[in-house]
């Protein structure tokens, strides 16, 4: 069975994209069988990947529309065995015309149910918002991760984070659980980067806090021309800090 994971957060800018291309590289760097799903419209993660935007390309509007099998729409990128399903563009126009319908809330979960056991994971970049394909991600999966900069004004999205993942778990998917929050834009020596996790910590138990990741330009740049961290510059902090916590989620 595949360890479904969604990296997830309500608010933006909070490093999500960064963080699901980044822990899936990282896990398929270490031998693992990685499938990433860029599930939000903006398809940040897939143009992070070094694919271009391409209209009549197949897309996950594609699984979830035109009932097109994942193996006919997955692309290949640096690593044999990391493969990525892109967003594009028609993904908007489906969370719009179909986000009344709640018989579309479990087809994602539904059309993933044929890859387990040709992947080891499979990660979902969610879009920031309250949306259909944020709840139709966190319906299918199996583990949350939930990246936030460590700010006070971040903990109320946390929070937020934290009610959501619960209903879901109530109401849709008893197996859901969150395996960890990523501090993000991490500041080693911020009196107030190390008081928020104190406090989140506090709330939530200390094993909820996975590998910080640190402020890092490497990280900032590497989207901008198509590559993962690993591909633009191994000897970071932020490759340091993505294989690290690639390590806790394996372990």
């Amino acid at each position: 069975m595949a360890r479904i994971i969604a990296i997830s957060n309500r608010k933006g800018g909070t490093g999500k994209t960064t963080t699901s291309v980044n822990l899936s590289a990282a896990l398929a760097h270490n031998g693992a069988r990685v499938l990433l799903i860029d599930a939000d419209p903006q398809g940040h993660s897939t143009i992070s990947l070094g694919i271009a935007a391409n209209k009549n390309r197949p897309d996950l509007t594609s699984l979830l529309v035109e009932k097109k099998k994942p193996e006919e729409i997955m692309i290949k990128t640096y690593l044999d065995n990391l493969k990525i399903i892109p967003a594009g563009g028609r993904l908007l126009n489906y969370e719009r015309n179909y986000a009344h319908e709640k018989k579309t809330w479990t087809l994602l979960a539904e059309q993933l149910r044929s890859l387990n056991g040709n992947f080891e994971y499979i990660i979902l970049d969610t879009p920031p918002t309250l949306s259909l394909m944020m709840v139709s991600s966190l319906i299918a999966s199996t583990e949350v991760i939930i990246p936030m900069q460590t700010h006070f004004l971040s903990l109320e999205a946390l929070a937020e984070m934290v009610s959501l993942v619960s209903k879901i778990k109530r109401l849709y998917n008893p197996q859901l659980k969150i395996k960890g929050i990523v501090p993000t834009f991490y500041k080693e020596r911020a009196r107030l980067s190390r008081s928020v996790i104190e406090q989140i910590s506090k709330n939530l138990g200390p094993h909820i806090i996975l590998h910080p990741v640190r402020v890092n330009i490497s990280l900032a740049e590497a989207p901008s021309f198509g590559k993962t961290i690993f591909q633009y510059n191994m000897k970071s902090n932020g490759a340091y800090d993505y294989l690290a916590i690639a390590r806790e989620i394996e372990g």
